[in-house]
C-alpha cells in the first residue's frame, strides 16, 4: 500500500517569554489530527524581531520540511489556518492580522498587508490594501505566514534585515518588508487571505476604540 503524503511543517513561534495558551491550543489539534508531519521550534527572547526570524530560517534549512510557517506570539489564527493555507498553495501566504493605525490623525483598524500606490503622486508608497479571499500582495507581515521550502532556499541567507534610509535610523522598512521584497525580487509572488482573520493581542487605546466606534455608527 502507497504511504499517504502528509505536508511536513517547520511551525516557527516567535515569542518573548511564555506563549500564549492559545497557540498550545492550536499546536495540539494540529499534531493529534495526523494530516501533517510537523515540528515545533519555540524562538524565545531573541531580539530584535528580523533576528529571530533568521533564526527561524537557519534551522528550518538544516532539516527537509516543506513549509515554514511563522507565527507571532501576539497572533492567534483559528485552528484550520493550516488547511486554508495549504489549500491556497502559493508561495508564500499569510492570514490577515489587522494593526490600529492613525491616517491624518484619525484611527483606522488595517490589515498588515500591502500594496504599492501611486494614484497620489504626493504620497507615494505602500498602502494598506483591503482584499476579498485569497489576493496577491506587495507586502505582508510574517505574523502568521506560510512559505514554501523553494522561496527560502532562493532568497538566502539574512533576508531578514531593518533597512533605515536616514542617518538617525528613524524612518525605514522593517524585517517583514525587506523580506516580501527580497521574495518579489527573486520572481516569487506573495498572497493574503482576507478571509482568515486572526486575533491580535496589542495594548491599544481606549479613546482611538471610541473614535473607531464613533467612525462605525456613522457609517464611515
Amino acid at each position: 500500500m502507497e504511504a499517504k503524503y502528509m505536508p511536513s511543517i517547520f511551525i516557527a513561534l516567535l515569542t518573548l517569554g511564555t506563549p500564549r495558551v492559545e497557540h498550545f491550543e492550536n499546536l495540539l489539534r494540529w499534531f493529534l489530527c495526523g494530516k501533517y508531519r510537523l515540528r515545533y521550534y519555540p524562538c524565545v527572547d531573541v531580539q530584535p524581531g528580523y533576528k529571530a526570524r533568521n533564526v527561524c530560517h537557519r534551522e528550518f534549512l538544516k532539516d527537509s520540511y516543506d513549509y515554514l510557517l511563522f507565527l507571532d506570539d501576539d497572533t492567534i489564527p483559528p485552528v484550520d489556518v493550516i488547511d486554508r493555507l495549504l489549500k491556497a498553495n502559493k508561495d508564500m501566504i499569510s492570514a490577515t492580522v489587522q494593526t490600529l493605525f492613525s491616517d491624518k490623525g484619525v484611527p483606522k483598524l488595517i490589515p498588515v498587508a500591502y500594496r504599492w500606490n501611486e494614484d497620489d503622486p504626493e504620497d507615494k508608497g505602500y498602502k494598506a490594501y483591503w482584499g476579498s479571499g485569497v489576493e496577491e500582495v506587495d507586502v505582508t507581515t510574517c505574523a502568521c505566514t506560510l512559505i514554501k521550502r523553494k522561496v527560502l532556499k532562493v532568497v538566502g541567507r539574512g533576508a531578514f534585515t531593518n533597512w533605515h534610509k536616514d542617518e538617525w535610523c528613524i524612518e525605514g522598512k522593517s524585517g517583514d518588508f525587506c523580506f516580501s521584497e527580497k521574495v518579489r525580487a527573486d520572481g516569487f509572488r506573495i498572497w493574503n487571505d482576507y478571509g482568515i482573520l486572526c486575533d491580535h493581542y496589542k495594548t491599544f487605546s481606549a479613546k482611538k476604540v471610541n473614535e473607531l466606534m464613533l467612525l462605525a455608527s456613522e457609517g464611515k
